[in-house]
């Protein structure tokens, strides 16, 4: 495989890799906001004791789901990153096949280099030779 289409591959790597990271962002936002809205409860329950003895069930309920929701974020949080880790990988990867195709090139370009000054430099000896 020549270099462009590494190229092209590493490419498609780096965007892929870039989606993931978004989506991680994402998903550890909605884990933040979840564990402020915990503490908006909890500072709310606090602050309104009164609320507890009138609505205890559905205080429990809410505080049961965010700490469920929570539970659920942090494992899609780390499933995410896993995922992001391993696409980085894949990007570094594609970067190594990426400059050994680079390299690769270079080294036949320097090589044709080299063999058309020789034939020059032999072809000029053969012309002023009597």
């Amino acid at each position: 495989m020549n270099w462009k289409n590494q190229r092209r591959i590493l490419a498609v790597h780096e965007h892929l890799h870039r989606i993931e990271v978004a989506r991680l962002s994402k998903l550890e936002r909605e884990a933040r906001e979840l564990k402020e809205e915990e503490a908006r409860i909890v500072g709310y329950l606090d602050d309104n004791r009164n609320m507890i003895a009138i609505f205890p069930e559905i205080v429990l309920q809410r505080l049961r789901l965010n700490i469920q929701q929570q539970q659920d974020a942090r494992r899609a949080v780390e499933w995410q990153a896993d995922i992001a880790l391993e696409q980085a990988r894949r990007v570094k990867q594609a970067e190594r096949l990426v400059a050994n195709a680079e390299k690769a090139r270079d080294r036949v370009r320097a090589q044709d280099d080299l063999r058309e000054i020789i034939e020059r430099a032999s072809s000029r000896r053969d012309i002023s030779a009597p």
